[in-house]
């Protein structure tokens, strides 16, 4: 009887061990994924900066063609500001997670009003991508030659799209290994759910812009059809949405 409970005693003890080595392993692997958020970052920011810094610098510099007038601001959008934040803040936040792992749910809490940035992003790319396909051959494709760039225009301008599905992504498998790893994961939940709300907002502002850009056309396609004065095609469009 002794014997046997010493066997147990020995048991138990190698369950523990086998325990504290899994949450060892788990927190390693959530350590890695932090890695991963932050290095993808860097990339993240230097591809940005292929665009603020190179594409809108040298078309402020050199200027834009004629029918591009105008038209270089939606192209872009909001994306010189997204760089910023970046570049100036967001990636300096995310590295000093490395020495403090537990601050990076309150990070994306803290800024999901901040985020808003890329839903504003996304309701301006449909009419960014119309733009850029009528161009990505002739204009951009001579400023990308001039740069010295591998990808073209509108490869760099779907970074932001990528970016924000990318954070929800990297953000569950943190919770998956922090929580493994018998860490308290109350706050990573609602970080994650912050990077699943901001790109469902997103998608949703894509479809709203892409929605718009049909409304224009259908209008211009009755007023083209019917020969319709801008009176008229102002009252039909407004019984259209009654």
């Amino acid at each position: 009887q002794v014997e046997d409970g010493c066997a147990e005693a020995e048991d138990s003890s190698s369950a523990v061990v086998d325990s504290e080595e899994e949450k060892r392993l788990a927190l390693e692997k959530s350590l890695y994924v932090l890695m991963e958020l932050i290095e993808t970052e860097r990339l993240y920011v230097e591809d940005l900066g292929l665009i603020v810094q190179g594409y809108m610098t040298m078309m402020a510099n050199q200027g834009v063609p004629e029918d591009m007038r105008g038209k270089d601001r939606i192209v872009f959008g909001n994306i010189h500001q997204i760089y910023d934040w970046h570049k100036d803040y967001f990636l300096g936040e995310l590295e000093k997670c490395v020495s403090d792992p537990d601050s990076l749910a309150q990070l994306f809490i803290k800024h999901e009003r901040g985020l808003h940035m890329y839903v504003v992003y996304c309701q301006n790319k449909p009419k960014s991508e119309h733009i850029v396909s009528e161009y990505i051959e002739t204009y951009f494709e001579d400023l990308r030659q001039q740069l010295g760039h591998r990808l073209q225009l509108n490869d760099l301008l779907i970074k932001p799209v990528q970016r924000i599905m990318k954070y929800q992504l990297l953000l569950k498998d943190f919770l998956k290994y922090y929580s493994k790893a018998g860490r308290d994961v109350e706050k990573l939940q609602k970080a994650v759910e912050v990077t699943c709300f901001v790109p469902k907002r997103c998608n949703d502002m894509m479809n709203v812009g892409r929605l718009q850009g049909f409304e224009v056309f259908f209008l211009f396609l009755i007023l083209k059809h019917y020969s319709m004065d801008f009176f008229k095609i102002v009252l039909f469009y407004n019984l259209i949405l009654l």
